[in-house]
């Protein structure tokens, strides 16, 4: 279309406009994001979106300020993808129960980073389009992992117990669902519960719901997290 193909010519309106372009690719993908509660939200998305537009348009206003200039380009461009990449691990979590969070968001916020580069080159409609495909996999195909999630036979297991004692109450009843388990780790915790983590497998799919309530049910159960 000419109306974006006029944004790769360089000029204070076309800046103006990929800043902007910038700035709305980076909230499509921050909302969803924010909506979500997680850590890094709308306005970190915005400014890593901007950020690395403008990095492009600073490296293009060098270029053209200097007609000898021979430095590449594109290494301002690769610098953002690597610099992000440090953001994105400050996104990552570990939990007591030893599941990683914050996967998601980080792949999001490294994506947003590289439609921002999009953007400051002047392909404003390779951004939009990334950024709305970005909010296909945040809302439809995380309805879908939610369901195979759910579905799913392999699980990891946290529970806290009130003593070594009632363990065999909570394998009793993996047992009598057919459950295969590995990499059963029993510790103390500083509050003096037992803490019990595994690795299982149900017999059947979508057992392990029912599992997890007859699991909560049981009086020796102070905790338990199925994932």
């Amino acid at each position: 279309m000419e109306l974006f193909a006029s944004l790769r010519v360089f000029g204070l309106g076309t800046v103006v406009l990929r800043l902007l372009g910038a700035l709305v690719c980076g909230a499509m993908v921050g909302l969803d994001r924010e909506m979500r509660n997680k850590k890094a939200g709308l306005k970190t998305h915005v400014l890593v979106c901007v950020g690395a537009a403008l990095c492009v348009i600073v490296s293009e206003c060098i270029i053209l300020g200097r007609d000898d200039m021979t430095t590449d380009a594109t290494r301002i461009a690769a610098n953002v993808v690597t610099g992000v990449g440090f953001l994105c691990a400050a996104t990552l979590m570990t939990k007591g129960n030893g599941s990683l969070h914050g996967l998601t968001t980080a792949a999001g916020l490294w994506a947003t980073a590289i439609i921002g580069l999009a953007c400051g080159t002047g392909w404003l409609e390779v951004g939009l389009l990334a950024a709305a495909i970005i909010l296909v996999v945040f809302v439809v195909f995380g309805h879908v992992d939610n369901y195979i999630d759910r579905i799913s036979r392999g699980f990891d297991l946290y529970a806290e117990l009130v003593d070594y004692e009632e363990l065999p109450m909570l394998l009793d009843v993996l047992h009598a669902h057919e459950v295969h388990f590995s990499g059963l780790c029993v510790t103390k915790s500083p509050v003096d519960t037992v803490i019990v983590q595994l690795n299982a497998v149900t017999r059947r799919l979508g057992e392990k719901e029912t599992i997890a309530e007859q699991l909560r049910a049981l009086a020796c159960v102070r905790y338990l997290e199925i994932f």
